[in-house]
């Protein structure tokens, strides 16, 4: 039998989807934590100078490595059938709204974490909150196809969507742009409350949260404890 290694931090964040395929693809794998104090030799280790790493260990014993995060996720969703179809179209276009998602992943990163001052950082947050989020939502509303992404199909996408509602509601509470833009996101509101009461919703309930990575709200900042 096959199992996993997911190699990370004590948090959500990248490990989020990766962790999320695992409970959902019904598999047998341990989170092994990277001690963010450790990182910096750690990361001279790694292919890419980056985590996450998974690794896959086969029934006879022999250890693959995979790292970044978008090769995981899409890995884990070939391996437990969480793509729309079996042709390269179909592995595409899942593709194609996963990387819209890294995209505005990474718009919130480049634009607002990392910023110098409280100040900065509230003021590209709330540009984020109010303008670019709900503008980004309203197309992948557009583009679901039925009671998931691809129908009647769970995927990868839909997964997508309901961990990047997570991070949202870690981070902004009822002002999480899904909340406040509820009547323009049927589609989407309904496919994060499908995910809910399965075993997405069961991982992010009791296993999500390891109490170590908390959202600031009065330095609008992630830190480590």
């Amino acid at each position: 039998m096959v199992s996993y290694e997911f190699h990370y931090f004590e948090a959500a964040s990248r490990g989020d989807l990766p962790r999320m395929l695992l409970e959902v693809g019904g598999a047998s794998y341990q989170n092994v934590f990277v001690d963010y104090a450790q990182w910096p030799e750690l990361k001279k280790t790694t292919a890419f100078g980056l985590i996450p790493k998974l690794v896959i260990v086969e029934s006879g014993g022999a250890r693959k490595e995979l790292f970044e995060t978008s090769a995981i996720n899409l890995y884990l969703a070939d391996i437990f059938g969480l793509l729309p179809g079996d042709g390269p179209f179909e592995r595409a276009e899942t593709q194609s709204v996963l990387s819209s998602f890294y995209d505005l992943e990474g718009k919130l990163f480049d634009q607002t974490f990392f910023l110098p001052t409280l100040g900065q950082r509230k003021t590209a947050h709330e540009k984020m909150i109010v303008e670019t989020i709900p503008a980004f939502l309203k197309y992948q509303e557009r583009f679901v196809r039925g009671q998931y992404y691809f129908g009647d199909k769970l995927t990868v996408a839909d997964l997508k969507l309901y961990s990047t509602y997570l991070w949202y509601r870690d981070m902004h509470g009822a002002r999480n742009p899904f909340e406040t833009h509820a009547a323009e996101l049927p589609k989407l509101n309904r496919i994060i409350a499908i995910l809910a009461k399965g075993k997405a919703g069961d991982y992010a309930q009791y296993r999500r949260d390891f109490g170590r990575f908390f959202w600031v709200a009065e330095e609008w900042t992630w830190t480590f404890v």
